[in-house]
């Protein structure tokens, strides 16, 4: 009977403990959004006083990816070769990381930045759908046509991770149903280095944002969006950098906030 009680009476304590436990961290939990909310109607405030209109509900409170450098994919250049180029084709390394393919008459130059330019003549059946298809294959998006008549160009935006790469599109020309010219860039999903230095959260960039506006004036009335993006940097010792961005969308252009370098630019 005694080692019964015992039992009962050790498990009613850890029960306790439990309690007390999720209690804590309930309470913190809760201390941690009534801040984040304070910290929103703050920055809310802020903005209204420059007079810029920002809705509470704009600003996300999703984590930053890490930075990343990324390591180029010879795999990934052929796949995409052939794709476009046709199945198969001639490989010739010109030296200095730039890679070229030729099919027929269609030829190819990757470079080790991710750039790449192609040459073609490929009678395409159906513009937009060979483009969307593309996209599915090669991670791109928001697809945007000027086509008419088999006519016209087609841009494309990559996506890394399901975050849009905003430096990182491609341009399809096509000219009477034939594809004539392929541009722009592409990164693999390979890389090396993670970055280790904290990237800003939501409400950091949007204060690093309202700084920029005031040292440069900018003109605008309402921040209508905000989202977490990629931003493709190359140097001598790294041609391939991945480094997370906010976009800050308003009424007159879309901003973006480097999350590791604090630097602001605009499109």
């Amino acid at each position: 009977m005694d080692t019964f009680r015992l039992k009962n009476v050790v498990i009613l304590i850890l029960a306790l403990a439990n309690l007390c436990l999720l209690g804590s961290l309930g309470t913190r939990q809760y201390s941690r959004q009534t801040a984040h909310r304070e910290a929103v109607a703050g920055m809310v405030s802020l903005f209204q006083k420059e007079g810029v209109s920002l809705d509470a509900a704009v600003i996300p409170e999703t984590t930053p990816p890490a930075g990343r450098t990324l390591v180029r994919s010879t795999d990934l250049d052929t796949a995409m070769a052939s794709y476009l180029l046709g199945s198969n084709p001639t490989f010739t390394d010109k030296g200095g990381g730039i890679y070229a393919y030729q099919h027929e008459q269609n030829v190819a130059q990757f470079r080790s930045n991710g750039g790449f330019d192609i040459t073609c003549d490929v009678s395409i059946q159906d513009p937009e759908t060979f483009c969307s298809e593309f996209c599915r294959k090669f991670s791109y998006g928001d697809l945007v046509s000027t086509l008419e008549q088999g006519s016209g160009t087609v841009t494309v935006t990559q996506y890394y991770h399901q975050l849009p790469v905003i430096n990182c599109t491609i341009a399809f020309r096509f000219s009477g149903g034939r594809l004539v010219s392929v541009s722009g860039t592409h990164v693999p999903d390979t890389y090396t280095a993670l970055s280790k230095d904290e990237p800003l959260s939501a409400l950091s960039a949007l204060s690093v944002f309202l700084e920029e506006r005031r040292s440069s004036g900018a003109v605008m009335s309402s921040v209508s969006k905000m989202y977490l993006c990629y931003e493709l940097q190359s140097s001598t010792s790294n041609p391939m950098q991945l480094t997370p961005a906010w976009c800050i969308i308003t009424d007159t252009a879309n901003y973006y906030v480097n999350c590791l370098t604090r630097t602001v630019s605009h499109s």
